[in-house]
C-alpha cells in the first residue's frame, strides 16, 4: 500500500507545528487577525471568477439561440414557397361599416355646426323626436369609427361629441356622391 503521502503530511504537519511553536505571541495575534480578511479577498476573488465564467456562458448560450433562430427565418424564408398558401379570396378587403339613417343625420347636424361646436345626445334626442339611449348609442357607434370625438364639457351626463377630420372627410364625399345620383 502506498503510504507516501502520508508520511509527506505528518512531515508537513511537524514543520507548521515548529513555526507556529517558534514564533512570538505577538505574531501569532497578527497572523490570526489578518487570517480573515485573507480568507475574505480568496472568497471574493473566486465570487468574481465564477460571475465571469456565469457570464461567458450566458453570452455563448445567448448568441447561439440568436443564431439558430436566424436559421431558422432563413429556412422559413427559402422554403416558404413550397408550404401550401391560405385562401383569401373571400375576403372583401377593407371591412365595411353600415350608418343607419340615424347616424347620417347625426353627422350632418355635426358637420352643419362648424369647427369647435359640439353635439350631445340630449339635444340631438329632441331634434329628432328619439330616445337619448338611442342617440348615445349611435354618438358611441360614430366615435368607434373614428368619425366623432369627445368635446371638452358635457351635459350632465351625457359626453360632448364633435367631428372628427375623417368625420368630415366622409361627410363631404357622401355629399359629392349624394349630388351626383
Amino acid at each position: 500500500m502506498n503510504t507516501e503521502w502520508l508520511t509527506y503530511l505528518r512531515e508537513l504537519g511537524s514543520t507548521i507545528y515548529l513555526t507556529v511553536a517558534s514564533a512570538s505571541p505577538w505574531t501569532l495575534f497578527w497572523v490570526g487577525l489578518a487570517l480573515p480578511f485573507v480568507a475574505f479577498f480568496i472568497l471574493h476573488l473566486y465570487r468574481n471568477i465564477a460571475r465571469n465564467v456565469e457570464a461567458v456562458w450566458h453570452t455563448a448560450l445567448y448568441h447561439l439561440s440568436e443564431l439558430i433562430a436566424g436559421r431558422k427565418t432563413w429556412l422559413i424564408v427559402k422554403f416558404r414557397h413550397l408550404l401550401p398558401h391560405r385562401r383569401t379570396e373571400d375576403h372583401s378587403g377593407d371591412p365595411q361599416v353600415e350608418f343607419d339613417d340615424l347616424d347620417i343625420a347625426v353627422m350632418k347636424v355635426a358637420a352643419t355646426l362648424g369647427p369647435g361646436l359640439a353635439v350631445n345626445a340630449p339635444e340631438l334626442a329632441d331634434r329628432f323626436r328619439v330616445r337619448r339611449a338611442v342617440v348615445q348609442r349611435s354618438l358611441e357607434k360614430l366615435r368607434g369609427n373614428k368619425m366623432l370625438d369627445h368635446a371638452i364639457g358635457s351635459n350632465g351626463r351625457f359626453a360632448n361629441y364633435q367631428l372628427t377630420q375623417l368625420g368630415n372627410a366622409f361627410m363631404s364625399t357622401w355629399a359629392r356622391q349624394a349630388s351626383r345620383a
